[in-house]
């Protein structure tokens, strides 16, 4: 069908249409006629259809209305009314992405999906819910706040999956940063509140308020469409049109910013953030954030944005150097903020620094970044961050979700009424930004007005407090001791009744007839002939190369991975400190500054990562792998390849004071993550106790690698040389030819690039034999907790469930859908209250292990883990449910890749002995699944309960109050 513009289109008007070559799209603005909603049209070849419908949420304090509605309108509508509406589409389905997100001025609510139905059910589905929510008084007590009293003599105390989520949130000092920014250069505007929620005051949102919200925010005129990909266009508008917008007969009011007051002038705040730990030298944060400009200027913005990465992130920086090396801090960094509102800012920060360090750091930063200016900006510097945002840009196209990152650039420029075809174009814009770069003081005549020259700045100093947990501790309670003392006996018991009934709610599933409601594929919308990428192994320079043929839009992802079965295993809590410091140091010929120029100048990214293989009997063929990660362009290939080359033959380790640097950079990063996001570890320790390969991921990420880099970073002076001839220890033994791992995904010229110039990396390579080292036994306690000062908690457990991975077949992964997106779904997020609940397995081994994210509770997760066996050998779902986890499997099994991951997959899927006829198998056992099938595993999961291992890691206060479970507490 041809769009003409001014013409009329189901109720829409097309405004503008133009043919972008540059991202192979036909894109048409419309806008409908009464009810002046826009509809933004990107249409191509591309089977991945994505749809987004946003609204303008303006919040007007921080009780996170915005925040819970989202949440809340997927919980049923009226032509939908099933508890749990996400839930269940997230359960079972093809999609590739399903989500919804709030941010500080909008809410919006994007799926994708490569199967036409789905594309339409769930689109139907999405309108529904956010145009004709039901908003149930459950709803907002469920996923806001309530008062929650499980009986007489157990505590009050606030409940709800937003509430806890933010506490989560607010436990991370970044988050407070950002806040004070905000608020600090926006003063009394719609950005100095908080859209997600202070924990503080979420208890003060009202449901009246709640609903109004929605009434205000949620109507069709203040919303914004945004289709994408090969769907009829036709039909889309004409399905928005008839099913919803056709229902509205006025125009609605468009929300807008509250501005609020210009900051003119330097502001100066200061705030405290929790810490577990009386020791709070060298932990606080130092943050500046200046007002630049406006998002209207998009070659300014993209300028900033390279501006950023010269100043304070590339390590040829003069201005981080300076910082970094004045003893002020562990860690210098900034970037720069063009979308996250109307205005633009450029952030900086210091790490690990002390709060008497401020008026210095300030001092030193405005005299180098003036000498910078004065005497010009380096012109090798400022080529290689031009290439390096060049390369970012580029490899957007070939992005596996092309839609959703899309329709994020239109949306910016609809919300804030610039042009969003000029959003969907970067050539040009390069073009010009790096003629102007290099051809003149461009770049400095920026700094010096926006940076030198501004005002309107804020500097934060963000000082540890050992006390503030629990002093906000106290306040919650004194409020709910406030609350309790005006309640009477009768409504106490009211109140105990109200909770459990909201509990018991929780607990009922949805009914057929209810859950029949809901549109859904069947399995014969499926088929098992799915062609499953392969990795070719192939004989290079006299090593295997795994080659992916793909299009990759003519970048290439080389892999060079080293075998560390090799290393002793005194030297395997330092491969991950390893591999930082040798993707920055240098070589004999390039110092860091240089080495950080030419990394940027020839490559996408140069970066490292540890994985672990094995497949046949456990522990044997294990095979732990130290990669090396490279990205390029064709032009900059061999260049690339001799810069890696010559890292492996020619690694300096001589700059003493740089590699300090680094590991008190990345003590005080690992830090901030094992107090904020610290899962990880604990899931880490827990897998460590059921596989050599759970070992070496403990020895590379875990505890046991934390508190060596802590011990490390503390001690470094009596650690250096030791440390050095560690490092220096690795490199000797590690880059050795008979270790050495290769792969490639490229576009097929570049691989045949890759054949002729690719020997470069083995001809300096050692040949000596090598030998495996064995790795004992870890001595840990069995069930081990881990304090910090979070506000909530993550807990961990688990086991071997089948002995090296004996009866894994599809009908598991079946199982294990059911058993995160239904059972931990409903007992540990929504009544528990956590913000998510996951399972963790290896098919290799037969390891399993449930974790829960953002954690009010800890007793009642390990009991819901506990219940599992019982689960599964009672479970008797109805077949319209069982069809429905058999599709969410399915939609799993073929996941929606880049051409980058699919190689990525296709190479970990070779090291671990999977192949094509192996996934088909498992295909179509998860296609015939029975429920017989699925309770068959109960006897398996009831075996695994007095052989499990219980982790946690997050707030004191909880974790004591069930210390039972536990073997050993440990303070990090």
């Amino acid at each position: 069908m041809t769009f003409q513009t001014r013409n009329t289109y189901s109720g829409f008007t097309l405004v503008k249409h133009a043919r972008i070559d540059e991202i192979h799209s036909d894109v048409y603005l419309f806008e409908h006629d009464l009810l002046g909603c826009p509809l933004l049209a990107i249409k191509n070849s591309d089977n991945n259809k994505t749809f987004s419908v946003a609204f303008n949420t303006i919040p007007t304090d921080s009780t996170g209305v915005a925040h819970i509605l989202e949440h809340s309108v997927l919980m049923g509508s009226k032509k939908y009314p099933v508890k749990d509406v996400f839930g269940e589409i997230n359960k079972g389905g093809l999609m590739t992405f399903l989500n919804a997100m709030t941010g500080s001025d909008v809410t919006y609510y994007p799926f994708a999906t490569r199967n036409i139905k789905e594309y339409f059910n769930i689109m139907d589905v999405y309108c529904d819910v956010v145009f004709n929510p039901l908003l149930e008084r459950s709803t907002f007590d469920q996923e806001g706040w309530h008062y929650h009293q499980e009986s007489e003599d157990a505590p009050l105390e606030y409940q709800g999956v937003v509430f806890n989520e933010m506490k989560g949130a607010f436990s991370d000092p970044i988050r407070l940063i950002f806040h004070h920014i905000f608020g600090g250069l926006m003063p009394n505007s719609t950005y100095a509140h908080e859209s997600g929620g202070d924990p503080a005051n979420i208890p003060d949102l009202s449901y009246e308020q709640f609903c109004d919200f929605h009434k205000e925010h949620y109507h069709p005129s203040n919303a914004f469409f945004f289709v994408y990909g090969d769907a009829p266009l036709e039909e889309e508008l004409s399905f928005l049109q008839e099913r919803f917008l056709s229902a509205y007969s006025e125009k609605g009011k468009r929300t807008t910013i509250e501005e609020g007051d210009e900051t003119t002038r330097p502001v100066f705040i200061t705030d405290h953030y929790a810490v577990d730990s009386h020791d709070t030298k060298e932990k606080t944060f130092l943050a500046v954030g200046t007002h630049v400009s406006t998002v209207l200027d998009r070659q300014q913005s993209a300028a900033f944005q390279v501006i950023a990465n010269i100043l304070f992130n590339s390590d040829g920086s003069p201005l981080k150097n300076a910082i970094t090396s004045s003893g002020m801090c562990k860690d210098f960094g900034g970037f720069y903020l063009s979308s996250s509102c109307f205005k633009t800012f450029m952030i900086s920060y210091l790490v690990g620094s002390e709060p008497e360090h401020r008026d210095s750091f300030l001092e030193l930063y405005n005299t180098t970044l003036r000498e910078m200016v004065e005497k010009g900006l380096d012109e090798d510097l400022v080529l290689a961050e031009l290439n390096k945002y060049e390369f970012s840009l580029r490899e957007e196209a070939s992005k596996a979700q092309r839609g959703l990152d899309l329709i994020g650039k239109a949306m910016t420029a609809l919300k804030y009424g610039t042009d969003p075809f000029e959003n969907l174009v970067n050539e040009e814009l390069i073009s010009s930004l790096r003629q102007k770069a290099l051809s003149g003081d461009y770049f400095e005549s920026l700094i010096r007005e926006y940076l030198l020259d501004n005002q309107a700045t804020v500097t934060v100093t963000l000082i540890p407090d050992p006390d503030k947990q629990a002093a906000t501790k106290a306040v919650e309670e004194e409020r709910l001791e406030a609350y309790a003392e005006t309640l009477t006996k009768k409504e106490r018991k009211e109140l105990i009744n109200r909770t459990r009934k909201v509990m018991e709610q929780q607990q009922l599933p949805n009914d057929i007839e209810t859950l029949s409601l809901l549109p859904h594929l069947s399995r014969e919308d499926l088929t098992s002939d799915i062609n499953f990428h392969v990795t070719e192994p192939s004989r290079l320079f006299g090593q295997e190369v795994l080659v992916n043929r793909l299009e990759t839009n003519h970048i290439s992802y080389l892999d060079i991975g080293f075998d560390v079965s090799c290393l002793p295993v005194k030297l395997l809590p330092f491969i991950d400190l390893f591999g930082t410091i040798i993707t920055e140091i240098g070589t004999e010929r390039l110092d860091f500054k240089q080495f950080a120029k030419e990394i940027a100048t020839c490559t996408g990214n140069f970066s490292h990562s540890l994985s672990t293989y094995s497949h046949g009997p456990v522990d044997q063929n294990l095979k732990p792998v130290f990669w090396l990660h490279l990205k390029c362009l064709p032009s900059y290939l061999e260049r690339s390849l001799k810069l890696v080359a010559e890292i492996l033959q020619d690694l300096s380790l001589k700059d003493k004071a740089r590699i300090r640097e680094i590991v008190g950079r990345e003590f005080a990063w690992s830090e901030h993550s094992a107090q904020s996001e610290g899962y990880t570890l604990a899931s880490a320790r827990v897998f460590a106790h059921l596989s050599q390969a759970g070992q070496y991921n403990e020895y590379f990420n875990g505890i046991t690698a934390y508190k060596s880099l802590k011990d490390l970073a503390l001690n470094y002076e009596s650690r250096e040389e030791d440390f050095l001839d560690n490092l220096q220890a690795i490199a000797n033994t590690l880059f050795n030819r008979r270790n050495l791992l290769m792969s490639i995904t490229a576009e097929p010229e570049e691989v045949e690039l890759f054949e002729k110039v690719g020997n470069c990396l083995i001809e300096g390579l050692s040949d000596e034999p090598v030998s495996k080292q064995e790795l004992p036994a870890m001595d840990l306690p069995r069930h081990e907790a881990f304090i910090t000062s979070s506000e909530i908690v993550y807990n961990i457990q688990g086991a071997n469930l089948l002995d090296a991975g004996n009866g894994y077949n599809g009908h598991f992964e079946v199982l294990k859908t059911y058993l995160s997106r239904d059972y931990l779904w409903n007992t540990v997020r929504q009544m528990g209250g956590a913000y998510g609940c996951f399972i963790q397995f290896s098919q290799i081994t037969g390891n399993l292990a449930y974790v829960s994210y953002r954690d009010p509770q800890v007793k009642k997760t390990f009991d819901a883990y506990n219940n599992v066996p019982a689960i599964v050998a009672g479970l008797d779902v109805p077949d319209k449910v069982l069809q429905q986890l058999v599709i969410g499997t399915y939609g799993n099994f073929d996941p929606h890749q880049s051409a980058a991951a699919r190689g990525a997959s296709a190479r970990n899927e070779y090291l671990s002995g999977i192949d094509s006829d192996y996934k088909h198998r498992r295909l179509a056992e998860i296609l015939d699944t029975t429920v017989d099938d699925l309770r068959h595993f109960a006897g398996s999961f009831e075996r695994m309960i007095p052989n499990s291992y219980r982790g946690a890691i997050g707030n004191r206060a909880k974790i004591e109050a069930d210390r039972d479970l536990f073997d050993a507490l440990t303070e990090l």
